[in-house]
């Protein structure tokens, strides 16, 4: 759906080209004007509504570990509380599997990019290889203060959750 609403939104696009192309080679300024500016108006409505209001694909679908039964999740996070496992994705490092006792300490933190803020949480873990993952937390579109603030709320929500459950007094 999404990829024919593109190619008609490039279609457009073109068709709007040829309509500029063809009133500069005449001699009539006004006929010129009378172009541009509704051109210029469609251009800006194809592609600068989309961008107002879109939103992210819908996190990675997630098969969790024979065993492993989240307690509670989210789309980059969940805990099994009886078994004392935590489950993260990171975009860069991928899916981890880690114990209470694995965590040494964690912090909150957001960055801006792209027009978005991206909320997330970094986790220290005893682990030489990589001895750091982030859990992002993009539900919701980060386009707007308020979406935004929703992940800031979920994201502080799960350092909460995560505080409790390790007992760490070194999360920040």
């Amino acid at each position: 759906m999404f990829a024919l609403l593109k190619i008609a939104r490039l279609a457009i696009t073109a068709l709007c080209a040829l309509i500029l192309f063809i009133s500069f080679r005449g001699d009539d300024i006004v006929g010129l004007i009378l172009t541009v500016v509704p051109v210029a108006i469609v251009l800006a409505v194809l592609w600068l509504v989309p961008l107002l209001f879109g939103h992210r694909r819908p996190a990675a679908p997630v098969k969790y570990r024979d065993g492993f039964i989240p307690s509670i999740a989210h789309d980059n996070i969940a805990l099994d509380a009886e078994q004392g496992v935590l489950w993260i994705r990171d975009p860069t490092r991928g899916e981890r599997y880690l114990l209470r006792s694995d965590i040494l300490a964690a912090k909150t933190d957001h960055d801006w990019r792209n027009g978005t803020f991206r909320q997330r949480i970094e986790l220290q873990i005893s682990d030489i290889a990589n001895p750091q993952y982030c859990v992002l937390f993009e539900r919701h579109s980060d386009r707007w203060i308020k979406t935004s603030k929703i992940n800031g709320q979920e994201r502080d929500e799960w350092f909460a959750r995560l505080k409790a459950w390790t007992g760490l007094a070194t999360l920040k």
